[in-house]
């Protein structure tokens, strides 16, 4: 969809602009084609299946962090001061800042590898808004705000795993 103030191009159903900000409630939203592209503008966030990692904080050592992600089976976990979110490490985190042969993970603290301020996304924006958010930012994982709290965080895997019961399925008959 188009922005009447910019001329930028958005993706179907966004709510604001993602070049000016401007807001897109107002606008005709698409009409689905398919199931699929359905399930994409319609479901919710909210609907997915995403893990509630325990939130660690700024000043927790990324040894134990590890650890604990190891333990919990995420690959994410949310950096919490209080009940503030301020930021999120992933495992691509870990592998990208902390690599080499000298590095003490348990010196080293969760501060200096999270992604500060993460882009988040509300327990009611649709899969479209997060598939986008994911595409621009080239994010794997996203924080989830539920009541103003951040406390859970999706995956695309998680949002895949969602939406492939309705891919349509081509035979090359």
């Amino acid at each position: 969809m188009i922005c009447p103030s910019c001329n930028t191009q958005n993706i179907p159903g966004a709510e604001f602009c993602e070049s000016c900000g401007s807001d897109l409630h107002d606008l005709t939203h698409p009409e689905a084609e398919d199931d699929f592209t359905q399930h994409i503008i319609t479901d919710t966030i909210g609907a997915v299946d995403a893990d509630a990692p325990p939130p660690v904080a700024p000043s927790d050592p990324v040894g134990l962090v590890i650890h604990s992600m190891q333990e919990n089976r995420v690959s994410a976990v949310l950096v919490k001061d209080g009940d503030e979110l301020v930021g999120i490490l992933t495992e691509r985190d870990v592998l990208l800042k902390a690599a080499g042969d000298d590095v003490d993970l348990n010196a080293l603290a969760v501060r200096d590898l999270m992604s500060p301020d993460p882009v988040i996304l509300q327990e009611d924006d649709t899969l479209a808004v997060a598939l986008h958010k994911m595409s621009v930012g080239g994010f794997r994982h996203i924080p989830i705000v539920t009541d103003g709290k951040a406390t859970r965080i999706a995956s695309i895997r998680d949002v895949l795993r969602h939406i492939s019961p309705y891919i349509p399925s081509h035979s090359d008959g």
